[in-house]
C-alpha cells in the first residue's frame, strides 16, 4: 500500500484537511471532507473495496475511522490488529457527539438510509451531507450502494463527491436513475476492457475518469483467516435478531392512532379544560 495508490478526487478526501498530496508534480492541500460513493451489486466488492480506503485512512492519518452501527462482535474479532483503537461503531444518528474529523463507512446504504425513508436515515444523510464539513473539523463518509437510485438524491447535492463504479448487474441497471445511468455504464464499459465476469480487480473511479488496479489484503483473505475474513465481508450478518429486524423495519414500528382514538384524547382534554 502506497499515498499514491488511489486517485486525486479520492485521496483528496480520504487525508484530513491540509494534508498535502501530488497531483501531476504539483502539491496541494487535501480537502478532507465530502463523500466517496461506491456502486456495485451484491458481492461485487464494494465493502472490501471500502476497507482498503479504510487501511489507507488508517496508515496515513490520524482521522479515527467509525463503521456505521457494526456489531461489536466484528470491532471486537475482525478488524486487523493495527486497526485496534482507532475504529468505533458509532451510529450515524449519533455524528453530532463526534468532535474529530471521521472517516464514516455507511455501508448496504440502499437499505438503511434509502429514497424512500421519509423519516429515517435517508432525510438524515441528506441533511447532513451539506454540513459534514462542519463537524469534528470535517468529516469524510465512504457510502456504499447497490444502486444509486435507491439513495435519496439530496444526499448527493450538497458537498464534494467521489464516485467509484464496480460490476453492477445488468438488469439491476436497467433501473438507475437517468442522471446517474450513463456514468455507471460507462464504469462497465471501462472494466469490462480490462477484466471479466465481477471484475473484482478493477475499479473505475469516475470523477478522475481512470481505471483503479484493487489492492486485496491478506486480511480480507479467506484462505489465511476464513473466520476474520468472514467478520469483515458480511457483518451485518453478526447482529442479533432483534437489530436485524429493526434495521429491516427502519427503526421502531410507528403506531398510528385511529379517528376513534383522536376524538377520545379530543374529548378527555376537553372535559380536562372544563
Amino acid at each position: 500500500m502506497t499515498k499514491t495508490m488511489f486517485p486525486p478526487s479520492i485521496t483528496n478526501l480520504l487525508l484530513q484537511e491540509g494534508q498535502r498530496f501530488e497531483i501531476n508534480e504539483n502539491f496541494v492541500e487535501a480537502l478532507g471532507t465530502g463523500i466517496i460513493c461506491c456502486v456495485a451489486s451484491a458481492r461485487g466488492g464494494k465493502t472490501s473495496l471500502a476497507y482498503v480506503m479504510l487501511d489507507y485512512v488508517i496508515r496515513y492519518t490520524k482521522r479515527p475511522v467509525i463503521l456505521d452501527s457494526f456489531p461489536q462482535k466484528v470491532i471486537d474479532e475482525g478488524v486487523p490488529d493495527h486497526w485496534k483503537g482507532r475504529v468505533f461503531n458509532t451510529p450515524f444518528s449519533q455524528i453530532a457527539k463526534v468532535n474529530e474529523p471521521a472517516v464514516w463507512l455507511v455501508d448496504d446504504s440502499g437499505t438503511h438510509y434509502n429514497s424512500r425513508d421519509s423519516m429515517g436515515g435517508g432525510k438524515l444523510l441528506a441533511r447532513t451531507a451539506g454540513i459534514l464539513s462542519h463537524f469534528g473539523g470535517g468529516m469524510t463518509v465512504i457510502f456504499t450502494t447497490q444502486l444509486l437510485s435507491g439513495v435519496d438524491v439530496s444526499f448527493f447535492r450538497y458537498t464534494n463527491m467521489a464516485t467509484i463504479i464496480r460490476y453492477v448487474d445488468r438488469d439491476v441497471l436497467k433501473h438507475e436513475r437517468s442522471e446517474w445511468k450513463e456514468l455507471v455504464e460507462e464504469g462497465q464499459y471501462q472494466l469490462n476492457r480490462v477484466s471479466s465476469g465481477r471484475c473484482l480487480d478493477y475499479f473505475w473511479s469516475g470523477k478522475d475518469r481512470q481505471l483503479v488496479k484493487v489492492h486485496f489484503p491478506d486480511w480480507l483473505n479467506k484462505k489465511v483467516d476464513p473466520i476474520k475474513a468472514d467478520l469483515m465481508s458480511r457483518p451485518m450478518r453478526y447482529h442479533t435478531v432483534e437489530d436485524k429486524e429493526r434495521m429491516i423495519k427502519g427503526g421502531s414500528k410507528v403506531v398510528r392512532k385511529s379517528k376513534t382514538d383522536k376524538n377520545k384524547e379530543n374529548m378527555t382534554e376537553s372535559q380536562g379544560q372544563e
